[in-house]
């Protein structure tokens, strides 16, 4: 409900809202209003959240305990053969299995593909045998159908949601339709999976990465009320780069089966959600945390939720006797010199040649640094394999560190220490409590790691993180690392000498307030908030967002409690109920028996009818004449709460709203309607509507979605906003809804009876034979015909009204 001045009504039914406020305050003070009102709205939201997670993750003893699945590319575990020929099972070196071991009121149990394994149609019963005691159910599926899976996932979309785009790849046009049954199957092999462990409704599912995005929605079709979970742990590009996608929209189709979808930082969601708005017209506002499908009929929560690392594990590696001898090794190995630190996959979007490139630069700008710098870079090989891309990626980043150290090394002494292999736990622990400097220059990436155990690691040196404003963590750790373009060798070497040179003082302060961050938000505080994010989507919270259409009114329950009843509301629509969209655009009124009928209701002093409509003051006064009815015009924006004598009111403020912003809006109308066949632009008072119900379906939609999009761009910070409704766009000014408009009825309904006008004049004459058979027949008859009426009326419409928004 919005500020508003006393509500009063007198004996013509008049209502007054507010006092006049005069030029320029009026505006701030609602302004003023309205933001302490939606802070306190803010807080309250906050506090009822925390108490839905708090008594998510509090379990009574007598509570049936619920299971987590965890659906991830590959487990865990792996599964090798001994040199007898006989399985085993290994532990896997993967981050993020011990965030799940602290989620004590969750049975956790994981499925997935066997990593680097080929078993036969005989062992694999015997490796589900080997792998249930770890709670690791594994996923079977054709050597053929996986390698097609994994292509489209390593060659298309891994590559896409790191802004890479497909034209650029020099890769098969057609891979993608030829590969995409593999990455079905995949998926559908999940889905079984999943349904083979008999999971109970109260179960939840999570479903990690970009390896299963159809499987959320293959899951709904099968479990409809479970409560499913999925998390990109990449970037999720913008929705220029994403339309170029084949598939695009069965892949968000996919990932819209979920309750809860989970990214790394804010801009992801942002992404994701216009990426929706565009291709499947979905009702989104980046300000909240909701997607609405109307097609689907669902409502999609959508939010960030940074992963973090296991500092505990980091703290009580650096405790060891291995770790404090490889200190002491490296620090004789590198003798006093600074160490600057790079640990990247060999992976093209990891910037390894941007920051050799910045290394050099450096070198030569500072030649005396050449023999007191020492870059230790750590290149991962990939798990995808030798591509050409990655080949060629190595051969560039060995060419250039052999053309560096030719050029800076001595016989002694070479710049740049590089290794080509993967190092153990201890040795990476080591190196980030030695290092002075790291140095993340990643070109696009989720959220990276390294950055995050560098700084748990660094608990004496307080070294300095140079981070790509490219990578997801830059959001997190901003406040502590030289952020950089990777795109600018010479800003890094720059970076790179601030860093080298920077005064203690401010080195503590950095560290001080990443480190604050990294060890409150841990890879544990993830995964426990994003499951306990997902316990609490209830049933209960979809139904009040759900945009399922309501059931039919109840015919014969209505008349009955209509007879018993002495005072009733009745609220009616008036576009696709008392007329249908075709007589709405050439101007026809209503019918006389209709205007009859509700010129009846209405003369009931125990009746209170409310016509409710988006049609501007002027054309509902036309089409409903002198009928003794309320009306709620333009979705709220004017009130009439009594007969036509009645003078019109604007909830909103005293002032009515500014329309400045309609001038510049109107010409943007004018574009797309000019290239929507079909398509109209309305003007009212203080909305503006552009309906495309008579365009093409198809194109409609795609126009409609651009043109949200565009508009929430141009509009900026006007306080105006933006919907998407059945087959219309609409600007109208902030907090107007018929919701809030029917607060003020419900409130008005409540002062006392009102004292309606005596039968209208003007339509005498379509009115003394209606008047005079109604006189002769009981109320409920009269209301018998009436329901018949509107449902002929509603029925003749050549569209449905709009579904009903959450």
């Amino acid at each position: 409900a919005l500020p508003r001045g006393s509500l009063a009504g007198s004996g013509s039914g008049a209502v007054i809202w507010g006092e006049k406020a005069g030029g320029g305050g009026a505006k701030s003070e609602r302004e003023r209003a309205l933001l302490a009102q939606i802070k306190q709205l803010e807080g309250q939201l906050a506090k009822e959240k925390h108490k839905k997670k708090e008594a998510a993750k509090a379990v009574a003893p007598s509570e049936t305990r619920k299971r987590l699945v965890v659906c991830t590319q590959w487990l865990p575990y792996q599964v090798e053969r001994t040199a007898s020929g006989e399985l085993r099972v290994l532990p896997s070196p993967a981050r993020y299995v011990a965030g799940y071991a602290t989620i004590k009121r969750l049975d956790v149990q994981w499925v997935g593909v066997l990593y680097n394994v080929t078993l036969s149609a005989e062992e694999q019963p015997v490796a589900r045998r080997l792998l249930e005691p770890f709670s690791c159910f594994p996923v079977f599926i054709e050597e053929e159908q996986l390698h097609f899976a994994e292509e489209i996932a390593a060659e298309v979309l891994w590559p896409l949601f790191h802004y890479i785009p497909l034209s650029m790849l020099d890769a098969d046009i057609d891979m993608v339709h030829k590969r995409w049954e593999g990455y079905t199957a995949l998926n559908t092999r999940f889905r079984d999976t999943v349904l083979e462990l008999a999971p109970l409704h109260t179960d939840l599912v999570w479903v990690h990465d970009y390896y299963l995005m159809l499987l959320p929605q293959m899951l709904r079709e099968a479990r409809p009320k479970m409560r499913i979970g999925w998390f990109l742990h990449t970037p999720f590009p913008s929705a220029e780069i994403y339309h170029t996608l084949p598939h695009r929209k069965t892949i968000l189709r996919g990932v819209l089966g979920a309750n809860l979808i989970g990214f790394q930082i804010y801009d992801y969601v942002r992404h994701f959600m216009t990426a929706c708005a565009s291709v499947l017209g979905t009702d989104v506002n980046v300000e909240s945390t909701y997607i609405l499908d109307a097609q689907q009929r669902t409502a999609v929560t959508v939010d960030a939720f940074p992963v973090g690392i296991d500092c505990a594990h980091f703290q009580s590696l650096l405790a060891t006797r291995e770790l404090k001898d490889k200190v002491i090794e490296l620090q004789r190995r590198f003798d006093g010199k600074k160490i600057v630190l790079g640990i990247d996959r060999m992976d093209y979007i990891k910037g390894i040649p941007h920051k050799l490139l910045a290394i050099d630069k450096f070198l030569s700008a500072h030649p005396t640094w050449a023999g007191k710098i020492q870059l230790v870079q750590i290149a991962t090989p990939i798990m995808r394999g030798d591509t050409a891309r990655y080949v060629k990626l190595r051969n560039k980043v060995h060419k250039l560190v052999g053309q560096i150290n030719g050029r800076f090394s001595t016989l002694a002494h070479a710049p740049i220490h590089y290794l080509d292999q993967p190092i153990s736990p201890c040795d990476v622990a080591a190196l980030c409590f030695l290092a002075d400097v790291m140095m993340i220059t990643s070109l696009r990436e989720g959220m990276n790691a390294n950055a995050f155990e560098y700084v748990a690691c660094q608990q004496r040196n307080r070294g300095v993180l140079i981070l790509s404003e490219f990578a997801g963590s830059a959001q997190t750790l901003g406040s502590g690392a030289i952020l950089v373009n990777p795109f600018n060798t010479d800003a890094m070497a720059l970076a790179l000498y601030e860093a080298l040179h920077m005064p203690e003082a401010d080195r503590e302060e950095r560290h001080h307030n990443m480190n604050e961050y990294v060890q409150r938000f841990t890879l544990q505080y993830w995964s426990d908030d994003f499951s306990t994010e997902l316990m609490t989507q209830e049933d209960a919270d979809h139904e009040l967002l759900s945009l399922e259409l309501p059931e039919p009114l109840p015919r014969s329950e209505l008349l009955d409690s209509f007879a018993k009843s002495s005072r009733r509301l009745i609220l009616l629509g008036l576009l696709g109920t008392l007329i249908n969209y075709s007589d709405f655009k050439e101007m026809h009124p209503l019918s006389d028996k209709l205007w009859g009928d509700l010129l009846t209701l209405a003369s009931d002093p125990g009746n209170c009818v409310v016509v409710i409509t988006g049609r501007e003051r002027g054309l509902v006064s036309q089409w409903l004449g002198d009928l003794p009815v309320w009306v709620v015009a333009e979705n709220g924006v004017f009130v009439r709460l009594g007969g036509p004598s009645t003078e019109w009111a604007c909830p909103l403020e005293p002032v009515e709203p500014n329309n400045d912003w309609k001038a510049s809006i109107k010409p943007v109308l004018k574009y797309f309607e000019e290239r929507t066949p079909g398509s109209i632009t309305e003007s009212q008072e203080h909305t503006l509507t552009w309906h495309y119900r008579d365009s093409d379906e198809d194109f409609g939609e795609i126009q409609a979605s651009d043109l949200q999009l565009h508009l929430k761009e141009v509009l900026g910070n006007q306080p105006v906003e933006v919907f998407l409704d059945s087959k219309m766009v609409q600007l109208r000014p902030y907090g107007v809804s018929k919701g809030a408009a029917l607060e003020a009825v419900l409130e008005a309904c409540t002062l006392g009876p009102r004292d309606l006008a005596s039968v209208p004049s003007t339509r005498r004459e379509r009115t003394d034979d209606t008047t005079a058979r109604l006189e002769r027949e009981s109320n409920t008859s009269s209301l018998h015909e009436l329901s018949e009426d509107l449902a002929t009326a509603a029925a003749a419409a050549e569209a449905p009204p709009p579904p009903p928004q959450a």
